[in-house]
């Protein structure tokens, strides 16, 4: 009897400059097979009859990179979209249908409405640690268990740091193996899909940290062809230099092709397509330096996305306003000055060259425009990140502050940053007071402080804050006027307003009692405003808003009639 014919399934692998190249995989017990080149595009191909199921592979070749050059070489797919949990890391490539399958996950939220831009409260995480333990890592179905405490929280947007593949089993994610394959460790395609898809439900936004700079070392681009690819003398003076740097200037006459950019281009496609991702913080930027390559990469991640919303972030430190803008090549960029302004001013002694209490320093990192942005929706603010020490140990190691008076003064902090003009991110565990080392070890978030006095306390605070905020529209609008700076008290007010939405915000920035102030404005409008930190009415008179401030205290108050 006949056997049916197995489909044939296609593989490709853009290498024009190498003599050879072979697939190997399991279904043939790794045998080689030669596959053959297509001279005008730089591509090896062949097909391979496969029957549904799931199957590894990889390319053998001869590398032409510096350090193996001549050199026999097995290599992963650079655009596979799995590879295999274990030390061969295999492509994996699943067949269904007799078609290559990405996934197989069925959306179910795709319509549920999603917050704009300008609404967004970002919350920093990295899967590893956010959902997991000492003796257990974190993954996409752990993160998914944690979702519905996000959304109490207030929280309508997390960002991923890299769920790309990278070596090992625990890493920041910032040395990629691939910018196409989604971290093994942490689940399959589908599983991710499944996250985001759960995110969408809960009207949460999903926004991907992507490393478009460099690569690591033992990736497979850096082992087939690294000058192809990659600068062979990285041209970043040594503060920048993180690994294999991809050279985006190299266009290849030959094939007519700019590789190293249509490489990073079909990664962008697969994150915004497969994965629904609803953002993407850029790492780095600074080390990307060209201007014009990311004007071109965001414009056409926006024709990727279309109508949804969308927002593309730049890490770049030190900051530079002119990455962020209608013109400019991100949406929004981290506001390092308020970051670091904002911090010495909560742990309440100097940090980074800052006076804790420069009372008009902070009025002028708190809004972009005085800052040097074209708009606050160009800034996103943050008390702490992956980079950075978290506030509760700078609290103890730098302010040698403990106990209550370090939760006191660490509620000042995201009074701040909730009532800014921008969009707020909150590193993950700060708003329960996590405060160990910053390391690349494992840090899993000790969900026990929970049960803690000061650090419930902290929790409420901040859920608190953030669903003010998204009550109140003036606190997502762009307007900011200071109605008080008194560097003798280390006291600042100020107004934030949409229509008939009024909100004021007084703090005093000094250990020492600071006393009654007195706002006097006539725009205030007379009558009852409440206060909504410790839930009081108060009436301002003939445009007056009088009342106290202890120390490190801010107040914030919202006109009722």
């Amino acid at each position: 009897m006949k056997q049916p014919t197995k489909p044939m399934i296609n593989f490709e692998l853009l290498a024009p400059y190498n003599k050879s190249v072979q697939l190997m995989g399991s279904w043939n017990h790794w045998q080689p097979i030669p596959m053959k080149q297509t001279a005008a595009t730089g591509v090896w191909h062949i097909n391979v009859p496969l029957e549904d199921g799931e199957h590894e592979y990889k390319y053998q070749l001869v590398s032409r990179s510096y350090f193996a050059a001549g050199e026999t070489v097995t290599v992963a797919d650079p655009r596979a979209i799995e590879f295999t949990l274990d030390s061969h890391e295999n492509s994996t490539l699943r067949v269904r249908d007799g078609k290559r399958l990405l996934t197989s996950y069925l959306w179910q939220h795709d319509k549920v409405p999603l917050p704009p831009n300008e609404q967004l409260v970002i919350y920093e995480m990295h899967i590893g640690d956010f959902g997991g333990t000492v003796d257990h890592k974190g993954n996409f179905g752990t993160l998914i268990e944690k979702l519905d405490y996000l959304a109490d929280l207030g929280i309508n947007a997390i960002e991923l740091m890299p769920v790309n593949e990278f070596p090992g089993n625990h890493q920041w994610g910032y040395s990629l193996r691939s910018l196409y394959a989604v971290e093994n460790s942490y689940g399959s395609p589908d599983d991710l899909c499944r996250l985001v898809d759960e995110c969408h439900a809960r009207g949460i936004r999903v926004i991907h940290d992507v490393v478009y700079n460099h690569m690591e070392q033992e990736a497979p681009l850096t082992r087939i062809d690294y000058g192809y690819w990659f600068y062979e003398n990285n041209p970043d003076p040594d503060n920048l230099q993180f690994g294999p740097k991809f050279n985006y200037e190299y266009h290849d006459a030959k094939i007519n092709r700019f590789p190293a950019r249509e490489h990073v281009l079909g990664a962008l496609a697969q994150w915004l397509i497969l994965f629904h991702m609803d953002g993407l913080r850029f790492d780095c930027t600074r080390a990307i330096k060209y201007f014009e390559l990311l004007h071109w990469l965001t414009d056409e991640t926006k024709k990727l996305e279309g109508l949804k919303p969308f927002f593309t972030v730049a890490e770049h430190i030190s900051q530079d306003p002119t990455i962020a803008g209608p013109e400019a090549p991100m949406n929004a960029a981290w506001h390092d000055n308020f970051f670091r302004q904002t911090v010495a001013s909560t742990i309440g002694v100097e940090s980074d060259g800052r006076n804790p209490f420069d009372t008009t320093a902070i009025l002028n990192v708190m809004d972009g425009r005085r800052d040097g942005f074209h708009d606050p929706f160009c800034t996103v603010n943050y008390l702490a990140n992956h980079d950075e020490m978290r506030l509760l140990h700078r609290l103890g190691q730098v302010a040698n502050t403990f106990d209550d008076a370090a939760f006191r003064r660490a509620k000042l902090g995201p009074t701040l940053l909730l009532t800014s003009p921008g969009i707020p991110m909150i590193w993950m565990g700060e708003e329960f007071g996590q405060a160990t080392d910053k390391s690349l070890e494992p840090r899993p978030l000790q969900w026990d402080l929970l049960a803690n006095t000061g650090n419930k306390g902290l929790y409420e605070h901040y859920k608190a804050l953030i669903h003010f905020r998204k009550n109140n529209p003036a606190l997502f609008s762009d307007t900011f006027e200071v109605l008080c700076n008194d560097p003798a008290r280390g006291i600042i007010a100020f107004k934030r307003w949409s229509g008939d939405n009024v909100v004021v915000v007084a703090a005093n920035l000094t250990n020492t009692y600071g006393g009654e102030f007195d706002l006097s404005e006539s725009a205030l409008g007379d009558g009852t405003w409440h206060e909504a930190v410790h839930g009081y009415d108060l009436q301002v008179i003939g445009g007056h808003l009088v009342d106290t401030l202890a120390e490190g205290e801010a107040k914030i108050y919202r006109r009722v009639t």
